[in-house]
């Protein structure tokens, strides 16, 4: 057996591992797992990243994550990866989606920090490395340039996307409000209705989730268009930006019938 075949036993090796961890319900069994992976193949960058969600000290996880996001950067472009050719087409690669990954998880850290410009320039980057956006980071541009009152660069995402999906127009309805354009904002809000019932139930607290109903939902980790798991998505991704407009509910309350 030669060094190469070696070198691939042990990444598969430490992928096998990394999944049982993603499967493995007890988080300290999980993270035990996940730095076994990282011991057979120290650059196993996701095994490296599925560790440091754990942290939690907040700007201890965000440290983290930078020093691997910085030493994944320096491997690609060592490697020429950020290359014309590749610029746009990032996730099509399958050695960059680590480094994806990486950003992305980077990006959220900062917006539970608060340093929301700082993430928008990391959204930025990575919807410029690839532009189909197979990671869904428009939907996080869309709050953070609404919570900014980066009404242009809201109405130039959903123009480039034309995506009519729950989870893009909720910031859209949002940012509308927040611009004055109160009957743009209440017709979005119809439209949102007209896709999924519960939003604004949820919103209006008409619809309740138990803990067990949303513990079914994040152990799932999945939900259909139109179900009461969209709902509780999209108001729970978009929680820090409904924050910022508190009058808003009461908006909808006595707008949407």
């Amino acid at each position: 057996m030669d060094f190469e075949d070696e070198e691939f036993i042990k990444r598969e090796q430490s992928d096998d591992l990394l999944f049982e961890a993603y499967d493995e319900p007890i988080r300290s069994k999980a993270i035990k797992l996940a730095k076994q992976a990282l011991e057979i193949n120290p650059n196993n960058i996701d095994a490296s990243n599925f560790i440091t969600k754990f942290e939690a000290n907040t700007i201890k996880k965000l440290e983290k994550y930078k020093e691997t996001l910085d030493k994944e950067h320096a491997k690609l472009q060592k490697e020429d990866t950020f290359n014309k050719e590749n610029i746009g087409i990032f996730w099509g690669l399958m050695e960059t989606r680590p480094y994806m990954r990486t950003k992305h998880s980077y990006m959220l850290t900062l917006m539970e920090l608060g340093r929301y410009t700082e993430a928008i320039k990391q959204g930025e980057e990575l919807l410029e490395l690839c532009e189909s956006d197979n990671q869904g980071i428009r939907y996080l541009i869309m709050g953070l340039y609404t919570i900014l009152e980066k009404f242009e660069e809201c109405e130039n995402i959903y123009n480039k996307y034309l995506d009519d999906s729950t989870f893009m127009l909720f910031p859209l309805s949002i940012m509308y409000y927040k611009k004055g354009n109160y009957k743009k904002s209440k017709k979005i809000l119809k439209s949102i209705q007209e896709n999924n019932e519960y939003i604004l139930g949820y919103l209006k607290q008409e619809i309740k989730f138990t803990k067990a109903k949303i513990d079914n939902i994040e152990n799932k980790g999945t939900y259909s268009w139109g179900s009461e798991a969209e709902a509780y998505l999209v108001v729970k991704d978009y929680k820090y930006l409904l924050e910022t407009v508190p009058a808003f509910i009461e908006f909808v309350e006595r707008e949407i019938k």
